[in-house]
């Protein structure tokens, strides 16, 4: 059945639910991250339209939870949203909740949610959790040699354990010498505790049906349970303003519970990847259980049982709803793979991943990043030119990839031919098979693409006097105003006061591309958040539709998208800077994707240069915006110059010394001079001072 409601009807029927909650607890306060744990609980099990992929046992699991008095749920909540790990009850403090925690834990265990140091039995566990002191007494009591207590606690615990492998003793085994530890070490210990990992998990598996849909998903990519839960108390207090929408859902985003298992296990595998990265590890280390390697071969697999299952179940969910798939994170977990294994110079299994996430255009989003880092691991780095120059052909032929793509795979590809000893068999354009761009040389060694032809911004050189005293390319401003005064900068702070004090600029602000996005979520604000669209607001908590980033964003709106681009071109200046009134009045401070609302320092710099840019120019803009937003928003000129006196607007893409321009910055200054914007380079040459 269709879910259609408002997101501020349903952020006031839970702000009722708490306020019920604080007035049914006599004489106990109720915890923002206990009421706001609870809402995630009853939003999932009595409002989501994914609620039918919990299993009963989840169900029985969160009123087991409901049952339980307020100060064991707060105590819960805490541990639940920590590290799972063993923890000495003697070092768990939460005064606000009680000021004793040994009997509420003891509870705790009882009813299953927590374990019990019974169940402690991994000696190097045992260990980490004992305090310095107690690890030298105990090394005592088991008459270690005195070297060994004279070292750092990890470098203790590792000859502890190292001990028994390289002292064999005289009675007994191995296995009885670290179960004398453990069992020494536990009686040091006293009362521990760790949150059961079977409950866990039901709870885990509705806090990820709860945060799908919710902004903190795109902003973050390790978004766990603690960040939900902030994230809520910053709505509750007003910290973070969502905009008003309607949320219509049409479809569940799993058909079934096993969907949903199969996507709760690819996000797990996820996150173990990224706690081997957080930790540094080679891709040999094991962590949690396993190493980046195992875990890639798993991911590797599961990737391939799912493009299997969706060929022969015929079509998926819609391409923008894709990311809440097994196969999609799964791809994702094989990036995160790649990324580890080429920071451990593992480039061969690197090439090897990316060739198999390649390999399939079901679950996979920004392939040309994927095919630039295939090229140029197989160029620089494994130095295999003529497999290099084979991708660079087959990525050519990709139909998903961006103009600036192209243009980074042609360059490429030109530098490997004119370098490489296979330059007398592939000449350049004689490489078989089709590709829609060719690059040509035109004024000396800039490449253009044939279709799209790119045009040469203009460039100005200014001289800086360089900081010697700073590694970083800083420059020193003269501040003419307080003589022998001056400032470090670094070189686009430079260049805006070059702009200012020599050129005459009155307002410049240094915001590359939030310039941009702020103005097109400004003035397409009534289109991102129109009512009638299904699916794309799934929550209360969105800062955008969740096909933005897809080109079903602009295909399900076209008509209000072409009705307000036609308004653009024809409006007049007061137009323009009415309409920047009306949306910044009504909307100010509400979280919506791209918008920084203080990136100007009022709302009539705001209006000004909205004026000044012009309606047709800003026309242009938000048509790129709406066709492809994920792959637009990089790449846009540093330096935004407007003039309200003569309504006059400059885009300045800056440049230090050894700089180059980037693929993305030679397309959006090409688009900008195309479509008839003031645009220039401005490359800033350095004295040494």
């Amino acid at each position: 059945d269709n879910v259609v409601t408002s997101s501020q009807a349903i952020k006031r029927k839970a702000d009722s639910d708490i306020q019920t909650d604080e007035k049914a607890s006599v004489g106990e306060r109720e915890a923002y991250y206990s009421a706001n744990f609870k809402e995630i609980l009853r939003t999932v099990l009595y409002g989501s339209p994914e609620k039918h992929v919990l299993s009963d046992q989840a169900a029985k699991t969160a009123n087991r939870f409901f049952e339980l008095s307020e100060p064991h749920q707060q105590l819960y909540v805490r541990l639940f949203l920590r590290k799972r790990q063993w923890l000495r009850v003697s070092n768990i403090s939460y005064p606000e909740i009680n000021p004793s925690m040994d009997l509420l834990a003891r509870v705790l265990v009882e009813q299953g949610f927590l374990e019990g140091e019974s169940l402690l039995d991994d000696p190097a566990e045992v260990l980490a959790l004992l305090q310095v002191k107690e690890l030298k007494a105990l090394c005592k009591s088991l008459n270690l040699p005195a070297s060994v207590t004279g070292t750092q606690k990890a470098a203790m615990i590792s000859c502890v354990l190292r001990h028994q492998a390289t002292h064999r003793p005289l009675f007994g085994s191995s296995a009885s010498f670290l179960a004398t530890v453990s069992k020494k070490g536990k009686a040091m210990l006293g009362r521990c505790v760790r949150v059961a990992e079977g409950l866990a998990d039901h709870f885990s598996r509705i806090m990820l049906l709860f945060s799908l849909s919710n902004s903190w998903v795109f902003e973050e990519e390790q978004h766990g349970c603690q960040q939900i839960i902030y994230r809520m108390l910053q709505v509750k207090i007003g910290q973070v303003v969502y905009p008003e929408y309607d949320i219509s859902v049409t479809r569940s985003l799993f058909a079934s519970s096993q969907d949903f298992e199969r996507f709760y296990a690819a996000t797990k595998l996820e996150q173990m990847v990224l706690l081997a990265a957080e930790r540094g590890a080679s891709p040999d280390d094991v962590t949690s259980g396993l190493s980046v390697k195992e875990l890639s071969e798993i991911a590797r697999s599961e990737l391939d049982d799912e493009v299997t299952k969706a060929a022969q179940d015929g079509p998926l969910l819609p391409r923008f709803l894709l990311p809440f798939t097994a196969g999609y994170v799964n791809a994702h977990t094989l990036g995160l793979c790649v990324d580890h294994f080429e920071k451990s110079g593992r480039y061969q299994e690197a090439c090897s991943l990316l060739k198999h996430i390649l390999s399939q255009d079901v679950f996979t989003s920004h392939r040309g990043k994927l095919w630039e880092r295939l090229a140029l691991n197989l160029d620089q780095h494994l130095d295999r030119k003529e497999e290099c120059l084979d991708a660079v052909t087959k990525a050519l032929q990709d139909p998903h990839l961006r103009p600036h793509t192209r243009l980074t795979l042609l360059q490429r590809r030109q530098r490997v031919t004119r370098m490489a000893a296979v330059v007398g068999k592939r000449k350049r354009g004689s490489t078989t098979g089709v590709c829609p761009y060719e690059a040509e040389e035109e004024g000396g060694n800039t490449l253009v693409i044939s279709e799209m032809p790119l045009h040469n911004a203009p460039e100005v050189f200014i001289q800086g006097k360089l900081c010697s005293s700073s590694s970083a390319a800083l420059f020193v401003v003269s501040n003419q105003a307080m003589s022998g005064s001056h400032t470090i900068t670094r070189v686009e702070g430079y260049a805006s006061h070059h702009y200012a004090t020599q050129d005459g600029w009155p307002c410049i602000v240094h915001g590359e591309g939030s310039v941009f996005t702020t103005l097109f979520g400004l003035l397409m604000w009534d289109i991102i958040f129109a009512p009638g669209i299904d699916d794309v607001f799934r929550s209360p908590f969105q800062g955008a539709p969740l096909d933005l980033f897809t080109s079903e964003f602009s295909m399900r709106r076209k008509e209000l998208i072409e009705a307000r681009l036609d308004w653009m071109r024809g409006a007049k200046v007061e137009e323009l800077q009415s309409e920047v009134e009306r949306i910044w009045n009504a909307h100010c401070g509400k979280a919506c994707v791209g918008v920084n609302w203080e990136l100007f320092a009022t709302q009539d710099d705001t209006k000004m240069l909205a004026a000044c840019v012009g309606g047709v120019l800003l026309s242009c803009i938000c048509r790129q915006f709406a066709l492809d937003y994920a792959h637009s928003a990089g790449g846009l000129p540093d330096l935004t110059l407007w003039n309200p006196k003569t309504l006059e607007c400059k885009f300045v893409e800056v440049k230090g010394p050894r700089d180059r321009l980037s693929s993305k910055q030679v397309v959006w200054l090409s688009r900008l001079i195309e479509w008839g914007a003031n645009v220039e380079v401005c490359r800033v040459k350095a004295n040494v001072t």
